[in-house]
This record gives structure tokens, C-alpha cells and sequence, in this order.
């Protein structure tokens, strides 16, 4: 969980640092757009003071001026004796103009008054060589973005300077919300696919090496048939060769009832031959009651040899009145042998007698619950988590394959199946099956 809440921070951060990167580099270009406009128009308006400079004599009416150009202060139309440089500031905001033609005295806050009133910068100042003539807003020097540029005016080479910072209230702060749901969205969807991915590779596992483990216990079970079919086969051919001596001696109503038991053993051998092909079958085994207790205690019996040479002791807590289970016979065996098996195996090195296994059974209103319970010393927490998963097993000698198994035909049964260590330290497992099936 961590890994992921860190890969979608890292793609929100990333890729909301591209919108924001993206949107401060759209307001610097609209703000560079606007300092171009201001210097622009600025520039125009300076220039006229040349051409009025010229236009100038000692005969223009002085109230005539003032009310055409309000922003000269005085003028003359002769050049001052010593010759002054090009501008020389009088006081705040003010400036003469000079040249051999004359001077002009220039109020430069009445001269740019529109363009100061109505520009958007933090701070604007025009200055030259150094000494500001003009200044509005902050100080400026802690703002992110700096315009400056001298006016291409021959006799005012005014120098402009403006400062602003971004408008952090008109980020895209919507977009950035929905970046992060994006990748929220999008991991979460690529975590289902993962994990719907995952699933069906460990079903398709599962499937196949449920008849890997069915062919593979085809050997055995071929094995056990030999067993069952030759007594009834030795008692048929008994029976037959006792009729056929019977017969010979004229005495054939004494081979009736060897006839009819040979009839009975032939179809003890039919079933037995229909048990093993059904166990051979892929397709699923009908469902009928089975008592889970007398299953147990059969289990029990299969597995006498292991119990009895790691003298475990087996405790049995299911009670008779236990309801039947509707299931498959073969499967709960299964079940049941793969449990046991594993609780024996893992008290291989516990002290003789000291080994034991308890199973425990119980009912509620609508499922059965099992423990099975074993003295051994647990389950680690890497196996846990990965007890059911197909290959892993705590033994080098394990394929790792009967609890994958063993979890499948729980869920065949609409039941669960969940690992933990107890109390005691052993490992115990905890099954549920409900008790009305559907469709298993």
C-alpha cells in the first residue's frame, strides 16, 4: 500500500509540476506581452517631447501650451550657457530636455499618468544613469520576474523597470485535482488488472495441477484396485471351480448358491471398477451427505503408519450430532488427509509422544466450522501469506502443491479456508463450509 500511495505521489507531483511549470510559463509570456505594450507606449509618448521641442519659439503663448501639453512645466528656445547634458533632473518626477535648439521642463508623473494608472505591474520605476524619476509600488527586488529595457529615445534614453510575481490564485488548481484522481484512477485500475491477472494465472495453476495430482495418483489408486479386485476375484474363481466339481458329481443343486455369490462378488467388482473411473473423471463427483466424522476417522486410518511412527497422538472434538455435510466424498477425504498430513509432517522433529493434532468441529446457523489444530511451531509469516499459493512449501522434499489443492475443493464446496498460528504456537487452520450448497 505504501509503494503505491508513493508512486502516485511521485506521477501527481511530476505531472502537476508540468501543469504548474506550464501555467507560470503562460502568465510570464502575457505579462512579457504587457511590458512590451507599456515600454511601446511609453516610447511614443517621449518622442513627442522632441518634436515639441522643436516646434517651440519664445513667441508661443505660454497658456496655450500649458493647456495643450500640461506635463511641460517651462521651456526656453535658446541653449544654456554652460551647455547641460542631454536630461538633468530638477526634483522628483521632473526633468529638462535639452538641446542646441533649447529646453524643456518635463513633470513625467503628469506626462505617463494613464499608462501609470492603469499598468499591472508589482513595481514600475523609470530612472537614467541610476536616478529614479518615476517610481509605483513595492521595492521590487524579491519578485520573481524582472522586465527592463531602455527607451529608444535619443535625447531621454530613459531606462524602464518592472517587476511581478506569479498570480497563484489563477493557477489551473482544478487541473491539478484532476491529475491527481487521473493517477489514482489509473493505478488503481492497473492494480485490479494485476490482481484479476493474478488470480486467473493461480486458477489456471490450480486446474492443472489438480490433474497433475489426479494422474498422479492414478498410480496408487490402480494400486488399491489390485488390492479390492483380487479378493473377489480369488473368491469368483473358488466359487466357479467348486460348482464345476458340483456339477460333475451330479449334485448341481449345491452350485446354485456358489453361482449366485459369484454373481454378487462380479458386481462388487462393477462398482469398485465404476469408483475408480469416476475418480479418474475431470468432471465434478455428484454431491451427497457425508458424515464428516466418520471421513475423519478414515483419514485417520490412511494415515496410520505416519501417526504411528511419529507417535502422535490424534484428538477427535466432532460431535455425532454433527448435520452431514453435502459434498463430495473423495474431496473432504481429501481435504481432511491433506491437513493431517501436513500437521504430522510438521512435528518431524518434536520428541516422540509429544506430537498431537486436534481437530474441532462446530455448527452455527447456516455452516460448519473446523479447526484442525497441531503442537508443531507454526507458520512463519512469509508462509501465512503464501500457504495457499501453488509451489511454495516450507520442506525441500514438498512440491508445494496440497494446500493450493486443498483451498480449491473449500471453494468448490462454496467454503473458506484461513491460516493462522495459535495460542500454543502451532499452526492452525479454520474451515468453513456452509451447510445448504449452491452449486458447487
Amino acid at each position: 500500500m505504501f509503494k503505491k500511495v508513493l508512486i502516485w505521489l511521485t506521477l501527481t507531483v511530476l505531472s502537476g509540476g508540468g501543469v504548474v511549470f506550464y501555467a507560470l510559463n503562460q502568465q510570464y509570456e502575457e505579462q512579457s506581452a504587457e511590458f512590451r505594450i507599456l515600454y511601446r507606449d511609453i516610447t511614443v509618448k517621449l518622442s513627442q517631447n522632441d518634436v515639441i521641442l522643436a516646434l517651440l519659439s519664445n513667441s508661443s503663448d505660454p497658456a496655450v501650451v500649458q493647456q495643450k501639453f500640461p506635463y511641460i512645466l517651462r521651456w526656453q528656445t535658446k541653449p544654456h550657457e554652460p551647455p547641460r547634458p542631454d536630461i538633468n533632473p530638477a526634483r522628483a518626477g521632473t526633468y529638462w530636455i535639452n538641446s542646441p535648439q533649447g529646453s524643456l521642463l518635463i513633470d513625467l508623473p503628469t506626462l505617463l499618468a494613464d499608462f501609470v494608472r492603469t499598468q499591472k505591474f508589482r513595481h514600475f520605476s523609470l530612472s537614467w544613469r541610476g536616478t529614479p524619476l518615476l517610481t509605483q509600488g513595492a521595492e521590487g527586488k524579491g519578485d520573481w520576474w524582472r522586465w527592463e529595457k531602455e527607451v529608444a529615445s535619443p535625447s531621454q534614453p530613459l531606462n524602464l523597470a518592472v517587476t511581478n510575481n506569479p498570480d497563484w490564485r489563477g493557477l489551473p488548481w482544478l487541473m491539478l485535482v484532476l491529475v491527481g484522481g487521473f493517477w489514482a484512477a489509473a493505478i488503481y485500475f492497473y492494480t485490479q488488472y494485476q490482481m484479476t491477472k493474478r488470480q486467473r494465472n493461480i486458477a489456471d495453476l490450480r486446474a492443472h495441477f489438480s490433474e497433475l495430482a489426479r494422474l498422479n495418483a492414478m498410480g496408487e489408486i490402480a494400486a488399491g484396485m489390485v488390492h479390492e479386485l483380487n479378493q473377489p476375484l480369488t473368491a469368483i474363481l473358488s466359487y466357479s471351480q467348486t460348482a464345476q466339481r458340483l456339477i460333475a458329481h451330479q449334485q448341481a443343486e449345491k452350485a446354485q448358491p456358489l453361482l449366485d455369490a459369484s454373481v454378487m462378488q462380479t458386481k462388487r467388482i462393477s462398482a469398485l471398477l465404476l469408483a475408480f473411473r469416476e475418480k479418474l473423471n475431470s468432471e465434478e463427483q455428484p454431491l451427497q451427505p457425508v458424515n464428516l466424522r466418520e471421513v475423519w476417522d478414515r483419514v485417520v486410518i490412511l494415515l496410520g503408519n505416519e501417526i504411528e511412527r511419529g507417535k502422535v497422538t490424534v484428538i477427535n472434538h466432532t460431535p455425532e450430532t454433527l448435520p452431514p455435510l453435502i459434498a463430495s466424498p473423495l474431496g473432504i477425504e481429501q481435504i481432511f488427509h491433506n491437513l493431517l498430513n501436513n500437521a504430522i509432517q510438521a512435528q518431524q522433529q518434536i520428541a516422540q509422544g509429544k506430537a498431537w493434532v486436534e481437530i474441532n468441529a462446530s455448527e452455527t446457523a447456516n455452516s460448519i466450522i473446523l479447526t484442525v489444530t497441531d503442537g508443531g511451531p507454526g507458520l512463519s509469516e512469509q508462509a501465512l501469506e503464501q500457504v495457499f499459493m501453488p509451489f511454495f512449501t516450507t520442506r525441500k522434499e514438498g512440491l508445494g502443491l496440497g494446500m493450493a489443492l486443498t483451498e480449491t475443493l473449500v471453494q468448490r464446496l462454496n467454503g473458506s479456508i484461513q491460516a493462522e498460528n495459535s495460542a500454543a504456537g502451532g499452526a492452525c487452520f479454520t474451515v468453513i463450509f456452509p451447510l445448504t450448497q449452491k452449486g458447487a
